[in-house]
């Protein structure tokens, strides 16, 4: 066997260590050696009954845990996919998005990628709303004229919620079976009173499970077929209206007045049929901007009623519920399926309330049923309970 020259030895060992020097990285972004490189591209299809121009802000999480790896991209309004350069291995990928105050779309898949590699993801609607109407007395009855009549807000969620900025209002229905307002809808119109917690964003702090009472007139009307609101958390005081009579300032904390232009003495769409509103608006909004803003006023289209009527989006809202008298026989529907497909059943000037659900009660606290269906979660024809939370399930 021949003896290699030691110069030539140490010039293949030169060389060597330059080929191995000058050859591709296969170490992954932390550093780990093995991993190549691959496209993953995840497509997003929206729940059933949306388009896809509806698609919001998306935010796209592909995570390897085996090798601590996290890739995150936000995929924007509209957008249906988004590219990620990873690493070899196995992915968990989530997506998440805020369709509305309440809505969420959501969605997860799991991937191999050892090569480039595209998957789907088909996202669900998540429907959920910390703070539900609770209760709800609009019928009145025939001694008080809608006076006497409240409705409460409960926290049924598990964090900390704040009233600030929320507003309530109400929609009252056109006479007959048509809605003259379907084509200005996913935007409702406000009739009579629109009202705002006061606050600036965390000053009135609803805790897990509890509620606040909203009274029209904050006073004792257990004498006749009424509730004894003289404990009422708030109230709706309409200054400077005499339709039917001067509204009183009781001793009850003060919603802010947003709009009155039917000039109306009391925040109720009616004794008979209706629908009530709880609307948050997106973040750096303030409710007087946004009643103060032009943009979010209409007429009724196709009348030539002059009336202005404060607009909502859908989008805001955190609950709807919508009411009607059994005995009518032609009902416009009044609010979206997607804000409410159903109707909780009432009777005019009954004296008597209709109460949402309760679930189940979990150390001491009830909580309460949203299916976004008001003919599912309320009981009707209900006694006053203002305040009071059921200790079983319904």
């Amino acid at each position: 066997m021949k003896k290699m020259n030691l110069r030539a030895a140490a010039l293949l060992l030169l060389v060597s260590g330059a080929a191995l020097s000058t050859g591709c990285d296969n170490s992954d972004d932390n550093g780990n050696q093995g991993s190549n490189k691959y496209t993953l591209t995840v497509m997003l299809s929206v729940p059933s009954g949306y388009e896809a121009a509806e698609m919001p802000q998306m935010s796209v999480t592909a995570t390897n845990s085996d090798k601590d790896l996290t890739y995150t991209e936000t995929l924007a309004a509209g957008g249906s996919s988004v590219t990620f350069e990873v690493s070899s291995g196995q992915y968990q990928i989530t997506a998440t998005g805020q369709f509305s105050n309440t809505i969420t779309f959501t969605g997860a898949t799991t991937a191999d990628v050892f090569a480039d590699k595209a998957v789907t993801i088909a996202l669900a609607e998540v429907n959920e709303s910390p703070l539900l109407f609770k209760e709800i007395y609009s019928t009145s009855n025939p001694a008080y004229k809608l006076t006497d009549t409240y409705f409460e807000i409960v926290n049924n969620s598990d964090e900390v919620q704040y009233l600030d900025g929320l507003i309530v209002a109400t929609i009252t229905p056109p006479v007959g079976s048509i809605n003259p307002w379907e084509s200005a809808y996913p935007r409702y119109p406000v009739y009579g009173v629109a009202a705002a917690f006061p606050g600036s964003g965390q000053e009135h702090a609803l805790q897990p499970g509890e509620s606040v009472v909203i009274a029209n007139d904050a006073k004792d009307w257990s004498g006749e077929q009424g509730a004894d609101l003289s404990n009422a958390d708030w109230e709706i005081y309409v200054q400077n209206v005499t339709i039917p009579t001067a509204d009183v300032d009781y001793n009850a904390s003060n919603l802010t007045i947003l709009f009155n232009e039917n000039t109306q003495r009391a925040l109720n769409p009616g004794y008979m049929k209706g629908a009530f509103l709880l609307a948050k608006l997106p973040a750096g909004m303030t409710p007087d901007v946004f009643a103060g803003d032009a943009d979010n006023y209409m007429t009724e289209p196709n009348t030539t009623k002059s009336q202005r009527n404060l607009m909502i989006p859908s989008e805001y809202l955190l609950d709807a519920v919508e009411i009607f008298d059994a005995s009518e026989t032609e009902q416009a529907k009044l609010v979206m399926a997607q804000d409410d497909s159903g109707n909780a059943q009432v009777t005019g000037f009954s004296g008597k309330s209709i109460r949402r659900k309760v679930t189940r009660v979990e150390n001491g606290r009830a909580y309460y049923q949203d299916t976004n269906n008001s003919t599912n979660d309320f009981l009707t024809d209900q006694p006053l309970t203002p305040g009071v939370h059921p200790s079983q399930a319904d």
